[in-house]
């Protein structure tokens, strides 16, 4: 596969990841059926694995190794992964989440484009 088509892939991973969360989020906020909980489970762990093969594609197509900054991104993965059971689990958190997710997000992409360390 070419490098682009992994970059799309890992870009619809991450709209899953952060339409599932945020499903979560709001489900938990206004109480949600099981159906719609089974639902943003099902989109979570669908887009976790694709973010997971695409990257680890595109990097080995870029040919880098497995610098810091990849380590991070690792990190981060396994941060939203975690993070949907912290959400049902821990409802008082969900504001908080709401906002920070996405900063967390952007660190990501950061780390991504610049690749800095």
């Amino acid at each position: 596969m070419s490098l682009q088509l992994y970059k799309v892939l890992h870009v619809l991973g991450l709209f899953l990841v952060f339409a599932a969360v945020g499903g979560a989020i709001i489900q938990t906020v206004l109480g949600g059926n099981g159906r719609a909980r089974k639902l943003t489970g099902i989109a979570h762990g669908v887009g976790l694995l694709i973010v997971l093969v695409s990257g680890f594609g595109a990097l080995a197509k870029l040919g880098l190794g497995f610098p810091l900054w990849v380590v991070l991104k690792v990190v981060i993965w396994i941060v939203f992964g975690g993070v949907i059971v912290l959400i049902r689990k821990q409802p008082a958190l969900a504001g908080f989440l709401w906002w920070a997710l996405p900063v967390l997000g952007a660190f990501a992409g950061y780390l991504a484009i610049y690749k800095p360390f």
